[in-house]
């Protein structure tokens, strides 16, 4: 039988900034408004209950100060044993609702997934805390699961890419050039700008022109959702990768206008760990100074 793989442990300020943050990012991907007239397509969490009473602005309006409230207690780590399903539930009710009229996006997707995880860490978290293990490891299980969660995403990604291409993702990516214009049209007949469109298109002849380029962007966007797992190693892969991910998801933004903003801003949270980074260079360079000052006897 193999051991375990301890679960990471963070500091107390790391995981203060990733609540933080991570309730904010929840926020931002839930919907502030439904405006949408019936469930006419059932998607998702539709399929299991009749979200119905959510489409009145007033129960809709509850909902998200019910989510706002929870996200305030998620912050503090206080009843967190509701929180986290509150704020789970109106979650997905409401881009459950929004993804039920008949086209599907998955931009928010992420975010779902991660709040799922930590929900689920927290509960399992509980049940072994009843059987002895330190309370200290509840938080610190719901950011490794967080950070799981990431990596499967990126992963299932990458090898999708792969079936439904039979291996020949890198090859077709070289005629990238064709969506990018159709997004481009798409994109101008929804808001009519010209200079956007030209600029998109733009691209979209330099992308055919230079079909072994684009070959070679997809071969890094591909590896690198491919190689996600190896951000689980340590935090400096997970900074290395993360970092490179968003950079990826820049260049989709550039050319085609997928902006993925919430796998951006989760990478950032959970993976580069900014306050990590700060605070320990800060302390490398207060220990050197000390060192240097020590007086030579």
């Amino acid at each position: 039988m193999t051991a375990q793989r301890p679960i990471p442990t963070f500091a107390f300020y790391e995981r203060l900034v990733m609540r933080l943050l991570f309730a904010w990012l929840v926020w931002r991907a839930t919907p502030d408004t439904l405006i949408v007239n019936g469930i006419p397509s059932p998607n998702g969490i539709t399929h299991l209950f009749d979200l119905h009473f959510l489409l009145d602005p007033h129960v809709f309006s509850f909902a998200r100060i019910a989510l706002g409230a929870a996200l305030i207690l998620y912050v503090l780590r206080l009843v967190v044993w509701l929180a986290l399903p509150v704020a789970l539930f109106v979650n997905l009710a409401a881009n459950g609702i929004t993804n039920s009229q008949g086209a599907i996006q998955h931009a928010a997707q992420i975010v779902s997934l991660i709040l799922f995880a930590q929900t689920v860490a927290h509960f399992y978290g509980l049940w072994r805390r009843r059987h002895g293990e330190e309370s200290e490891i509840l938080e610190s299980r719901a950011i490794w699961w967080s950070q799981q969660t990431i990596v499967a995403v990126y992963l299932l990604a990458g090898i999708a890419k792969l079936i439904v291409t039979k291996g020949l993702w890198i090859f077709q990516a070289r005629w990238i050039g064709v969506s990018i214009a159709k997004a481009a049209y798409q994109k101008f007949y929804n808001d009519f700008d010209w200079a956007n469109l030209q600029q998109q298109l733009a691209v979209a002849h330099f992308a055919a022109a230079h079909g072994w380029m684009v070959a070679l962007i997809a071969g890094v966007g591909l590896f690198l959702e491919l190689g996600s797992p190896l951000m689980l190693v340590n935090r400096a892969w997970a900074a290395i990768l993360g970092c490179g991910l968003i950079c990826f998801h820049l260049g989709l933004d550039y050319t085609m206008g997928l902006t993925f903003i919430f796998n951006q801003w989760a990478l950032a949270i959970f993976m580069i760990n900014a306050p990590y980074w700060l605070v320990t260079g800060i302390r490398k360079v207060a220990g050197t100074s000390r060192r240097d000052h020590i007086p030579i006897i």
